[in-house]
């Protein structure tokens, strides 16, 4: 028998762990309420199965684009312009292109989606242990903050799809198909103005946004550790995209 006395109320119960939303709460709470969703995933993350959606969602984009996509008016003109591509050479990288281009894309949605979201995680958690606003968050918490918000942009995933099944795309790349973009709507002849409005796309801003609401509400950082981590991804993103356009 034990020495100690029990309790005058019995053997007390253990508190119940906190539950950590499920699919579909994540899904409607990035819509509805997510400022209360981040603060649930705070307490308990999760992450598995949202970016098994969005995995599963770019690589159903990947395949309808890649069926789909007019690979010599894509390629061609950039080739056209670049002064180290040989004319003679021009027709051979674009059969070339088109034997490659659906099996590479196809591996990238399906690793290359899961690894930006792994890296991304662990800038916000480094980020977070540096300007933590209470106790430092934990690495599932980061990639939760990493993964959930993309979810936010799911209706213009399954649009894209939509689009490439129903009517010819041409040359265009999958973020140059759905009419969420300004450079959707406004068209110049400056390349690299052009590939500027593309990157000011209404669901990146939004999830730029429920990025900034996780960061603060479900790792916990700081104003400033925030504004960091969603700004600087975002300058260097946009910087790449304009830079890179050709």
């Amino acid at each position: 028998m034990s020495d100690q006395p029990e309790s005058l109320y019995g053997h007390q119960p253990e508190p119940t762990p906190p539950q950590a939303p499920g699919l579909l709460d994540q899904i409607a709470g990035v819509f509805t309420a997510p400022v209360e969703l981040f603060q649930r995933l705070s307490k308990a993350p999760s992450w598995g199965w949202a970016l098994g959606v969005l995995i599963t969602f770019a690589l159903v984009i990947t395949v309808a684009w890649g069926l789909k996509v007019d690979v010599d008016e894509m390629l061609r003109p950039i080739l056209e312009r670049n002064p180290q591509v040989q004319s003679s050479q021009i027709d051979m990288i674009i059969e070339m292109q088109k034997k490659f281009i659906l099996p590479f894309s196809i591996l990238g949605a399906l690793f290359g989606t899961a690894a930006a979201m792994a890296l991304v995680a662990l800038f916000y958690w480094l980020i977070g242990k540096a300007l933590p606003e209470g106790e430092a968050p934990s690495y599932p918490q980061a990639l939760s903050a990493a993964v959930v918000p993309a979810l936010v942009k799911l209706p213009q995933m399954l649009l894209i799809v939509v689009i490439c099944l129903v009517r010819p795309i041409g040359g265009l790349t999958p973020d140059k198909i759905a009419p969420t973009s300004l450079g959707y709507f406004l068209h110049t002849e400056s390349i690299k103005l052009q590939a500027f409005f593309y990157t000011l796309d209404l669901f990146y801003l939004v999830e730029a946004v429920l990025t900034y609401l996780a960061l603060r509400h479900l790792v916990r950082m700081k104003t400033a550790g925030a504004l960091i981590c969603v700004l600087l991804p975002m300058a260097f993103g946009i910087g790449l995209r304009v830079l890179g356009a050709k």
